[in-house]
């Protein structure tokens, strides 16, 4: 049970994502159960043709679920549908007509691809440096952010999942120029960096990011922290919430950032 705080989830993963392997109505009755007070699905939507779940999420089954979850748990727990989008550039203009076309509470943008090839993967890297193969990949969250399409850079760093079993120790310093022309496009737009807590279920032992680059966020005049567990089952719901909250304090952050209809707004984290 998650007391002390108001409790938000902003990455959850359900069966309308590919990989999800619980309902909606699962998640919410398990979010209820540990005292959350707003929980926001994420499901993940891919533009590349090359990618065998790219026509996977269905928009409309997906709202007729949020829909009916509201009606059961609405009263106790606040229930966003927002939507992951896998980043590419050459995807920019079919992304926007997505966004243009339905309506979400959030969206997160996230890199998983860089020029259609998994990040740090032995196919990644084969041709790359330990500098190069991160470089590409923080480039690529810059073009992101540029693109002016996402509420939330999702897991900044999420490279380190593979990249640390590919090229060992990561050293948030050796990448600081990209990481503050980063922020700096981030703080121009008004979106929010991500505290994602999944690397602490994947065994890392650290968040994406790391706190070292939440510090650098907020040294850069950054403002607006999400919290999410990339859940993809209700027993990672909110995994490590108190830690990524704490977290969150150290660096001068009090508040964390809430949606609805793409609308930022915010709530203290002391309850």
């Amino acid at each position: 049970m998650i007391t002390g705080y108001y409790a938000v989830d902003y990455q959850v993963h359900s069966f309308r994502s590919h990989d999800g392997s619980a309902s909606i109505a699962e998640h919410c009755e398990r979010a209820v159960a540990i005292g959350l007070d707003e929980i926001g699905f994420s499901e993940h939507k891919d533009f590349d043709p090359c990618d065998p779940v790219v026509d996977y999420f269905h928009y409309d089954a997906y709202l007729r679920e949020i829909e009916a979850a509201r009606q059961v748990w609405g009263d106790r727990l606040r229930i966003r549908a927002g939507v992951e989008i896998d980043y590419q550039k050459r995807f920019e203009e079919e992304i926007a007509a997505f966004l243009e076309t339905y309506a979400f509470d959030f969206v997160l943008g996230s890199v998983h691809y860089v020029d259609g090839v998994l990040i740090m993967t032995p196919e990644y890297n084969r041709d790359r440096t330990q500098q190069q193969a991160y470089s590409d990949y923080f480039a690529a969250v810059i073009d992101s952010v540029r693109s002016g399409l996402f509420d939330v850079v999702a897991h900044l760093e999420y490279a380190n999942r593979r990249g640390l079993a590919a090229w060992g120790p990561y050293d948030p310093g050796a990448y600081r120029d990209l990481l503050e022309v980063l922020f700096e496009e981030m703080i121009a737009r008004g979106v929010a960096l991500e505290i994602n807590t999944a690397g602490l279920h994947h065994g890392l032992g650290t968040t994406y990011p790391v706190e070292a680059t939440v510090a650098l966020y907020a040294h850069k005049g950054g403002r607006y922290i999400s919290i999410g567990s990339d859940a993809h089952h209700p027993d990672q719901l909110a995994h490590a919430y108190p830690h990524a909250v704490e977290m969150a304090l150290r660096q001068g952050f009090t508040e964390v950032c809430t949606w609805e209809g793409r609308r930022r707004l915010a709530k203290p984290f002391s309850s």
